[in-house]
């Protein structure tokens, strides 16, 4: 496994020059992944999604993908980005409707040689172990994108999780919840704290992601850092990730 982290934390960057400065700090701490964050991205770099190849590759990361709520724009962005993979989150609607939207969203992504990976967010259509096992169950080239926070507010148990999809996670976002709350109270920049904050049996996960062998990367993401320097957050980060390891 590799770890990687998102540029949440510092939330919107307004330059390419901003970017390649945090992208190079988070290479200085020891990550190899990054996230990137489109909404949060610079003008310019969403305009000429080229620009970010050779930002990433300077600051010596793998691009480790980008987010959509399945607006199919995202698939080009990423195609000439060289964002290999999106994580999709598709907004409540109709059962039929949503995974309708779902499907065409991998299919395009597929045929454009890049990876779909479902997000399990809360909010959305797909939060809960029987919304991720239809949508796995009924999109053969989808892939799960696992996310560990929002996954245990929402009833799924994590390690089960892995055991089942073994074979098509494309992606691990690491987060810890700060404490067990109702679904209706949950706020993201409240509870979603950074590793080894909260509550959650982050190394049984990892655990049983090496029992799995998987290889991909295991994110960090981290929305409640409020107040706090994106630097420190992130480096606090790595290093209770990288003792996980």
């Amino acid at each position: 496994m590799k770890l990687s982290v998102t540029t949440y934390p510092w939330r919107r960057i307004t330059t390419p020059r901003q970017l390649s400065a945090v992208l190079s700090v988070i290479r200085k701490i020891g990550y190899e992944g990054v996230g990137l964050e489109y909404g949060y991205l610079p003008h310019a770099i969403k305009i000429k999604p080229e620009l970010t190849r050779s930002i990433v590759a300077r600051a010596g990361l793998e691009n480790g993908g980008t987010y959509s709520p399945g607006a199919l724009g995202r698939i080009k962005w990423a195609k000439s980005s060289g964002t290999p993979l999106i994580w999709v989150s598709i907004k409540p609607g109709g059962s039929g409707v949503v995974l309708e939207k779902l499907k065409r969203f991998v299919e395009t992504a597929t045929e454009n040689g890049i990876v779909a990976s479902l997000h399990n967010e809360v909010g959305s259509a797909f939060q809960t172990a029987q919304d991720i096992k239809r949508a796995m169950s009924s999109i053969e080239h989808l892939t799960l994108c696992l996310d560990t926070a929002h996954g245990s507010v929402a009833g799924v148990n994590i390690e089960e999780a892995i055991g089942e999809y073994a074979g098509r996670i494309s992606l691990v976002h690491l987060k810890d919840l700060r404490a067990k709350v109702p679904l209706a109270e949950l706020k993201f920049t409240r509870d979603f704290v950074n590793v080894g904050r909260g509550i959650l049996d982050l190394q049984g996960v990892v655990d049983k992601l090496k029992d799995v062998d998987y290889r991909g990367e295991l994110m960090v993401e981290v929305e409640a850092n409020q107040g706090e320097k994106p630097v420190e957050v992130v480096k606090e980060a790595y290093e209770f990730a990288k003792g996980l390891l």
